[in-house]
């Protein structure tokens, strides 16, 4: 009986273990669309497909991410460190006359630009440990409620690939296939990165510097605003109790506040953290939710770029 057993689970099993995504229904699908599409060696996308493997962990990751895990709270704390400000600060320092370069071309300030890579990849030191096609291949033919976005970023890593000269059997990222001190995916890579060196190659994979400037680019063509607002602390009794956070622009009379006098006539967002912490985003805040639609993380980002701007200060 228990030789039995034995046999059904690893039956059970096996599948699972050995899957090969080239022979799999929707991965032949996508290798036809590759190949007619984009003249790729039909040879060679099965044998990336042969190499690449399901992680049931990428799915868990994307099921919990750590907007989900933590309270506002936990997530602050974990992301404004005092350890994150110093490193930032000292990156700022290292690479200063390629931030004020990017300030200068793009109107994005050092600071948002350093806090950016600092909650991205903790200035470079932690770019991610999955491999590209691991993660997309499992997102895309495994992860049925974004299956047909990751099967677009699928498809940008390998043009990527090719058009960069990256190795796509080796490259890794993130769980969601995110790539580089600036965590791009592979999309925003082709659209946003730049060469900011002048070497002739935009690597934002190992190149701090060409990183520096495709954050700056990024936000800038997501409409970054120079030297504008990005957001401003609110008191309890400045909102109503239908306050709620939102990352859609509202204009100001669509606002949840006490009082709307003082209030230039353009669009908002509101953020409220737990009841206790309120805010009022301006156009740059929603500018960074094109980054990472999560209003923990916008809020992150701005909060640690005014500490590592103090901190890069006291530094002088």
């Amino acid at each position: 009986m228990k030789k039995i057993s034995l046999l059904l689970l690893t039956a059970f099993y096996v599948p699972f273990i050995f899957l090969d995504y080239s022979k799999t229904t929707q991965a032949l699908s996508f290798i036809e669309e590759m190949v007619t599409k984009h003249g790729f060696e039909e040879s060679y996308l099965i044998e990336i497909f042969q190499s690449a493997e399901k992680k049931e962990k990428i799915i868990n990751s994307m099921n919990r991410p750590a907007e989900k895990k933590f309270s506002w709270t936990q997530y602050k704390a974990r992301l404004i460190s005092p350890i994150r400000v110093n490193n930032g600060a000292d990156f700022l320092q290292r690479f200063l006359p390629e931030f004020e370069k990017a300030e200068e071309k793009f109107g994005v300030p050092k600071e948002i630009i350093a806090a950016i890579i600092g909650i991205e990849s903790s200035y470079g030191s932690i770019t991610g440990r999955e491999r590209v096609i691991d993660s997309l291949s499992t997102l895309a033919f495994d992860y049925p409620r974004r299956s047909n976005f990751f099967t677009k970023q699928l498809e940008h890593f390998l043009l990527l690939s090719r058009e960069e000269k990256l190795d796509a059997f080796s490259m890794k990222g993130s769980y969601a296939g995110a790539m580089g001190y600036g965590q791009f995916i592979p999309s925003s890579y082709r659209s946003y990165a730049i060469d900011f060196d002048n070497d002739g190659i935009r690597n934002i994979v190992t190149n701090p510097v060409d990183a520096i400037g495709s954050v700056a680019n990024y936000l800038s063509k997501h409409g970054w605003e120079k030297n504008a607002l990005i957001a401003e602390a609110l008191e309890r009794n400045d909102v109503t109790s239908d306050f709620k956070t939102s990352l859609t622009l509202k204009d100001k009379d669509a606002l949840e506040l006490v009082s709307k006098t003082n209030l230039f006539d353009k669009k908002y967002l509101q953020i409220n953290f737990e009841d206790s912490e309120f805010w009022l985003g301006h156009k740059n805040l929603y500018v960074l939710s094109r980054y990472n639609r999560s209003s923990f993380y916008v809020m992150a980002v701005f909060l640690l770029s005014q500490e590592i701007n103090y901190a890069f200060e006291v530094k002088l």
